[in-house]
């Protein structure tokens, strides 16, 4: 294998790495879901038939209909980590190209239409959706005095982003004001950026922030919401594959765990990631939460508070994280809904705002579009990709029992499609069905675990990461050995890293 690129600030403190990255499949040589449940052998079904069997499932009424019961199931994960988990999304992944409704784009066995969709973010956790291009080529995000501090703030609230006189986020992506949540998720880290300057350079600043950030998504966020057995394993391969990388080993990852790769040796966005595992948050999502101690009900998208997002967040609105995150002792957070197939009420039926007045009641539905555009990207059935984890030797079952016939309502879908879902099932469904089953509603079962730590490790060990540069701790002589990469002490202390660490950090 060749060393990882090099994602980062250029000496111009520009941005070296703006080219788009590409999508791709993690298992190339698994035809797609639409062939599998074809009558007609070698070809995938209509786009309609898909559009058919989506609705059985997702659409309201459907299997994964929730209703307002779905809230009434919490993991034990809090409900920051839903939209933390869409913060990360956004820094990753972003696919502008296909359309819900089309034909499969797999149907003839082939990669070459998914691999030349562009993924217009950078799969290397790099919070490019925070630094934008850098300062010199995106200078709204940044202070007009060159140090690199970045903008937040306005006249009417000094706790939101910084906005323009339209009220529109200045921010590196700007899906990150879609709502309160994501928004000052988006504002704690670039505070975080802001706060991590003090005494350093800009450059510096960027790499702590980026270093810290990428710590959470494995070590706190991953470990949260991952199968706890599969976890262990992929953890111990990316640990060892990074010691080996570290010490000259050209091949550190024997084997290719993590080789999600194109052929310049950027990581791809699997899509069997991008438009099935990680979709994951839309089951965790409830249908209200708390703001802050004078708001402690928000419905998910209610106008009168502002949730819809893409405006100004008032100041009487924000969040205030020790209700969503274990911040405060004294505060016990509230939790994400269940993992498990269900979506809540308000996903079923997305408001015209989010999908506009034109939807049809179908395309209101969050499940349904899930597992539509799983059809015109070509997924593999869960099943196929279960078979195919477990030959990777991680530890899944790639038989696993998820008792189809336990679930409310499938046994009003006509015994024929039955038949089929239950041999060759959609993927983002066998995921949430597995989360739910196999995983207790409390986490990710093993395979959508495996699909997930993979994309990641991907990230971790073929760009420059806390893994991936050994380097001297803040304050040592360069003649010092390299060392691995470690928090800063004044952020987390003795303790494991947290994001409740970051929020702390930044509050102080």
């Amino acid at each position: 294998m060749k060393k990882p690129c090099i994602h980062g600030t250029s000496k111009a403190r520009g941005c070296s790495h703006a080219e788009l990255g590409r999508f791709g499949v993690m298992f190339e040589d698994l035809q797609s879901w639409g062939v599998d449940v074809s009558d007609v052998p070698g070809e995938s079904i209509a786009p309609a038939e898909a559009a058919r069997i989506a609705a059985l499932l997702g659409a309201a009424g459907g299997v994964m209909d929730g209703g307002l019961e779905a809230n009434a199931c919490p993991s034990a994960v809090p409900a920051g980590y839903t939209f933390f988990a869409q913060f990360v999304d956004h820094d990753v992944t972003l696919d502008v190209t296909t359309a819900l409704h089309g034909e499969d784009l797999r149907a003839d066995n082939s990669n070459h239409k998914v691999e030349k969709l562009p993924n217009l973010r950078t799969a290397s956790l790099d919070l490019d959706c925070v630094y934008g291009l850098g300062p010199e080529a995106s200078p709204y995000l940044y202070s007009a005095d060159g140090t690199g501090v970045m903008l937040t703030g306005h006249a009417d609230n000094p706790d939101d982003l910084a906005r323009n006189h339209e009220g529109r986020a200045l921010i590196g992506d700007p899906r990150n004001d879609e709502n309160i949540f994501v928004s000052q998720m988006q504002l704690l880290f670039v505070r975080f950026h802001n706060c991590l300057m003090a005494g350093r350079s800009f450059e510096e600043a960027q790499r702590q922030a980026r270093f810290h950030y990428q710590y959470v998504v494995w070590n706190d966020f991953l470990r949260r919401i991952s199968d706890p057995d599969v976890f262990a394993y992929l953890d111990q391969a990316l640990r060892d594959a990074a010691a080996a990388f570290n010490g000259g080993d050209n091949n550190y990852d024997p084997k290719g765990l993590f080789d999600l790769v194109d052929k310049c040796h950027r990581p791809l966005m699997p899509v069997e990631f991008s438009v099935a595992a990680y979709r994951f948050g839309h089951v965790t999502v409830r249908s209200n939460y708390p703001v802050n101690k004078s708001t402690p009900v928000v419905e998910l998208f209610d106008e009168r508070f502002s949730t819809l997002g893409f405006s100004p967040v008032p100041q009487h609105l924000v969040a205030d994280w020790r209700f969503l995150l274990p911040v405060d002792p004294g505060i016990t957070p509230v939790m994400t809904k269940a993992f498990d197939h269900h979506l809540v009420d308000e996903l079923i039926r997305l408001p015209d705002p989010i999908v506009s007045k034109r939807a049809t009641d179908n395309e209101r539905s969050l499940a349904f579009r899930n597992l539509l555009r799983g059809y015109v990207l070509g997924l593999p059935s869960g099943q196929n990709i279960a078979d195919a984890v477990a030959t990777l030797g991680i530890p899944v079952n790639p038989n696993q029992d998820l008792d189809f016939a336990g679930i409310p309502g499938w046994g009003e879908i006509d015994a024929a499609t039955r038949t089929k879902l239950e041999e060759h099932t959609p993927l983002f469904f066998y995921l949430m069905r597995e989360a739910g089953h196999v995983g207790g509603g409390q986490h990710l079962g093993p395979v959508g675990t495996a699909l997930l730590l993979r994309t990641f490790g991907s990230m971790l060990l073929n760009c420059k990461s806390y893994l991936t540069e050994a380097g001297h701790a803040e304050g040592d002589a360069p003649c010092g050995e390299p060392q691995a990469w470690q928090p800063l002490p004044e952020i987390a202390g003795d303790a494991e890293l947290e994001l409740a660490d970051i929020v702390r950090y930044v509050g102080r």
